[in-house]
């Protein structure tokens, strides 16, 4: 999926630059178009009392949509909103005043009526800039939930077509695992673990999507117990989990793929520097770290289609919750990745 990029509140990525700027344009000009229809002469003066009053006012729509809203009613802080919306209302009516100054004897003087008078103009332009922002913000949420709508019905098609083929090996590795189990306890215990990650791979999750966080950790601590059999205990992984887990919930299969990049790019067998991964939660916070040394020599080839997914993911199900941070350093490589409120 594409990933969808926001300027302010302007969805570029689903109307287009240039057709937001556009319908904007247009939409002022109606605007004074309007004005000029109920005016009994279109003059000089008349458009100049005009702009005095209509310039203010749609610096104000634009100072809302683009600074103020973005920046509280995003996060739902409704208090400093109002107030610097207000704020912006008292700026815009200086906007007026200065008008009136650059043109004496041409505008009306501003006084304590003229104030009032485009003070209640802008609140009327903060009303309506208001009704924009969240028109437009339903309008975003809707696309994003359709999209993710389609990518979990896509999924569920795929997890269908593929449902025979890896119950039928999950099902051979159980008769493999009981019939090694008196000849080899560390094959034996490979092989449960090769197992108990593809059972977590079929598992559907909740009809909320969400899975036991627990089972999340445990699929990582597979993995790495996996490596860890295939080359005799010799890898250098620090795997740390900090907080209760209980009762948590994660979107399924969002964490290994960080995991998948460390032990493909990663150098594993540095004794000084090893490959950390840690996993905390703090109430109801979860932060994820995965930190390596970079290998040295030829390097596996990635397409990093995995983490294009992820990144998706995390947009569609916790747009406004989370953190991604990557750093791709000389001699080391870390992912940091921050989920608040989860389940």
């Amino acid at each position: 999926m594409q990933e969808i990029k926001h300027c302010g509140l302007f969805t570029f990525a689903e109307m287009g630059k240039k057709k937001v700027v556009l319908y904007h344009i247009l939409g002022w000009i109606t605007y004074l178009l309007i004005i000029a229809l109920g005016a009994d002469k279109v003059d000089k003066d008349f458009i100049l009392k005009s702009l005095s009053g209509t310039l203010p006012a749609i610096a104000l729509f634009y100072i809302n949509i683009l600074l103020i809203f973005p920046r509280y009613l995003k996060h739902k802080n409704y208090t400093p909103a109002i107030i610097f919306t207000m704020l912006a209302c008292v700026a815009a009516t200086g906007i007026r005043a200065l008008f009136t100054n650059s043109f004496p004897g041409i505008l009306p003087p501003f006084d304590t009526i003229m104030f009032w008078v485009q003070f209640r103009v802008n609140i009327l332009f903060a009303g309506i800039s208001f009704a924009y922002w969240f028109a437009l913000k339903n309008y975003r949420d809707e696309k994003r939930w359709q999209q993710l709508e389609k990518e979990m019905a896509e999924a569920k098609l795929m997890y269908l077509k593929n449902q025979l083929n890896p119950h039928f090996l999950y099902n051979s590795l159980s008769l493999l695992y009981s019939k090694t189990l008196p000849l080899s306890s560390e094959t034996s215990e490979l092989v449960g673990k090769i197992s108990d990650m593809l059972r977590y791979s079929l598992d559907e999750p909740e009809d909320n999507g969400l899975v036991s966080l627990e089972k999340e950790a445990t699929h990582i601590k597979n993995y790495v117990d996996i490596h860890q059999l295939r080359f005799n205990n010799t890898l250098n992984i620090a795997f740390e989990i900090t907080g209760d887990m209980a009762s948590k919930r994660i979107a399924p299969m969002m964490l290994i793929t960080f995991v998948e990049n460390a032990f493909k790019h990663g150098k594993l067998n540095d004794a000084g520097h090893p490959v950390t991964i840690q996993l905390v939660v703090n109430k109801n916070d979860l932060r994820f770290n995965v930190s390596n040394p970079k290998a040295t020599g030829r390097k596996e080839i990635s397409s990093g289609i995995g983490l294009v997914n992820v990144k998706n993911r995390l947009q569609l199900l916790y747009p406004e919750t989370h953190s991604l941070e990557i750093k791709d350093e000389a001699q080391y490589y870390s992912v940091d990745l921050t989920i608040r409120n989860i389940a």
